[in-house]
């Protein structure tokens, strides 16, 4: 049993997944023991990238409290992994955020980043559909995405996977420069989100990062 497993089943991870290019990733949830691994994953990715993040994952402690503070059954983090001789090395995190109480019980959040050189390649669309899976059998009806209002690229994805605007809160969230944007929250069916991603039949690399 994974730490921080509760109501959640993950007896069939970790699982062995195949890209475009060939190679094997693994996709499992994320342990105590990954705060390392996250971090060097994080530190990697460009500048441009992390500057939409939430939370300031350059610093350890971040991601150390991400690692001890697990609960599966409210924030599911699935880590996408490249074995490499017998080393572990992140190339992706994508979580699915739930609530446990409360009139949002059908609606969950999700989150997800690939590294740079594993992009394009197939891995965001198997990420986006092993959150949806997960999602499914929580009973979740609805997905939301929050967004910063110069995530251009973003908004743009969600849109053409059928995301519709449906608030936006005014200098909600500040960026490392101390400067205020809007946050855009954006909704899809997630019955509507399966349908469109098999029309598409597109690799989408996720950039809703947390």
């Amino acid at each position: 049993m994974f730490a921080g497993e509760g109501l959640t089943d993950l007896s069939d991870y970790p699982k062995q997944v195949e890209i475009n290019d060939g190679r094997e990733i693994w996709l499992r949830p994320m342990r105590k023991d990954d705060r390392d691994r996250l971090h060097n994953f994080f530190m990697a990715l460009p500048a441009k990238d992390r500057r939409f993040f939430k939370h300031d994952v350059s610093q350890i402690e971040v991601i150390n409290n991400w690692c001890l503070n697990l609960d599966y059954d409210q924030v599911l983090p699935i880590l996408a992994i490249l074995k490499e001789n017998d080393h572990e090395r992140v190339v992706a995190d994508a979580t699915l955020h739930t609530e446990r109480h409360g009139w949002s019980l059908h609606v969950a959040r999700i989150r997800a980043v690939i590294h740079p050189k594993l992009r394009k390649k197939g891995l965001g669309n198997i990420l986006l559909r092993e959150l949806f899976d997960r999602a499914v059998l929580r009973g979740i009806q609805k997905i939301q995405s929050e967004v910063r209002d110069d995530n251009s690229e973003a908004i743009a994805m969600l849109k053409q996977l059928g995301f519709k605007k449906e608030a936006v809160f005014k200098k909600h969230v500040m960026d490392t420069r101390g400067r205020l944007h809007d946050m855009i929250i954006l909704y899809n069916d997630l019955s509507d989100l399966w349908k469109k991603m098999d029309d598409l039949n597109i690799d989408y690399d996720f950039h809703v990062v947390p």
